[in-house]
């Protein structure tokens, strides 16, 4: 990978600065270059030797890795036809996507503890592990949640499914908020199990069936999402019925680990561009 061209050079180091909270007379006294010179290169007018630069970036405790050239947007917005961040390179994004399927299988985890306590509540009228470990857990399984469910937001902005990634931002918001009314309302005095039961079902349902489709319009990533698709889609008609969701409860904790491999294939996918 090869360093930014002007006028991306002068700009990342202007932010570079900027974040430090250097001025450019400031700047001059750490790296004994004159302020005309920081002045030139900060415009785009000049481009700066290697040596200067090295000077620059360690006066800002930085070094050249913060000034690669985004060869990875380039590579993808060519293959794919998708624009992307170039504030950001590759090393970000393969890292959300990292966090995003380690969050995954966390979030499987916490689901199958959630479902004994909500299980054993629904007929028992009391939590398996108690109170405390259950508030723990379900704010626990909603952040892995939500980190998983960010890597789609990401998968459906570098593969241009749009529809995925407004499902996935819409899944974030519902589970977040089922999440928080849960942990209110332990005992459901506010709103009878019943309800909750049926709106947590429907919302569900949606839900399942939005990523469902966001995964059928997903291009470039081979049959996998369009097979999860098909099964969210079911699953989600399930939870509309309510009835179904004894079922499609249990069975939606597995489909995650399909979730799981279309990140680790859009992962394959983008390294396998970049080759």
């Amino acid at each position: 990978m090869s360093l930014m061209k002007q006028p991306q050079l002068g700009l990342k180091i202007l932010e570079l600065r900027q974040q430090k909270g250097f001025t450019q007379e400031e700047l001059v006294e750490h790296c004994n270059i004159s302020v005309r010179t920081i002045q030139r290169i900060e415009a785009g007018e000049v481009t700066p030797r290697i040596y200067t630069i090295k000077t620059i970036l360690a006066a800002l405790d930085r070094d050249l890795d913060d000034l690669q050239e985004t060869y990875f947007e380039k590579k993808i917005k060519k293959a794919f036809l998708i624009e992307i961040d170039e504030n950001k390179n590759v090393s970000f994004l393969f890292k959300q996507l990292n966090l995003g399927w380690i969050a995954g299988i966390l979030s499987m985890i916490l689901l199958v503890f959630q479902l004994i306590e909500e299980t054993t509540y629904l007929t028992t009228d009391s939590y398996y592990f108690g109170e405390i470990p259950y508030v723990i857990i379900t704010i626990l399984a909603a952040i892995a949640f939500a980190l998983h469910m960010r890597a789609f937001v990401l998968i459906g902005e570098l593969f241009k499914s749009h529809f995925l990634k407004t499902s996935a931002i819409i899944a974030i918001a519902i589970n977040t908020l089922i999440a928080l009314y849960s942990i209110f309302d332990l005992h459901f005095l506010y709103l009878k199990l019943e309800a909750f039961a049926v709106i947590y079902s429907v919302l569900f349902g949606v839900v399942f069936i939005c990523i469902g489709i966001g995964f059928l319009k997903t291009n470039h990533l081979g049959q996998l999402p369009k097979a999860t698709g098909i099964i969210n889609i079911v699953l989600g008609f399930m939870f509309i019925t309510v009835i179904m969701t004894v079922v499609a409860g249990p069975a939606s904790i597995l489909v995650q680990g399909l979730y799981v491999a279309i990140i680790l294939r859009a992962i394959e996918t983008l390294r396998r561009q970049l080759s």
